[in-house]
């Protein structure tokens, strides 16, 4: 299954170019997971989360045992829960407890594919200054 650990024995590769996080794909390129820099994701900002959240905010994102230096790019919406029509367009800032639609955009290439597609690949957590601030889940790839 995608994303699922196991035990593999490789022949004539070098050690030095494996490393953790490496994905064994198809050798045809177009059966490959794609490499983007950049999605669009759903993420819910913690509750313990004491400095807002603003677009070209740089956090780390954590996905699939990988750490990528990430830019939140854009925010596009917010809802709060726990307040009925709260669903705001282009929110200014992410405060604790809020659900958000984000634009990320990665400082490398990276193996991203949507939640839908395959959950290992598309959830991922966000930190920042080595406290968690956001999980979340690639609705599509741009």
């Amino acid at each position: 299954m995608t994303g699922d650990t196991t035990e593999i024995v490789l022949l004539g590769i070098d050690i030095a170019r494996l490393a953790t996080g490496n994905i064994i794909s198809h050798p045809h390129w177009e059966l490959r997971p794609p490499l983007k820099r950049k999605v669009k994701a759903r993420i819910m900002v913690m509750d313990q989360l004491s400095v807002p959240i603003i677009r070209g905010a740089q956090v780390l994102l954590h996905m699939h045992s990988i750490d990528v230096p990430t830019v939140l790019s854009k925010l596009l919406t917010s809802v709060h829960p726990r307040q009925k029509n709260s669903q705001k367009v282009k929110p200014r800032v992410l405060t604790a407890g809020v659900s958000a639609t984000v634009e990320m955009t990665f400082t490398d290439k990276i193996s991203v594919e949507t939640y839908n597609d395959c959950r290992a690949l598309g959830r991922f957590v966000l930190r920042r200054g080595g406290e968690t601030v956001a999980i979340g889940i690639v609705e599509s790839i741009l």
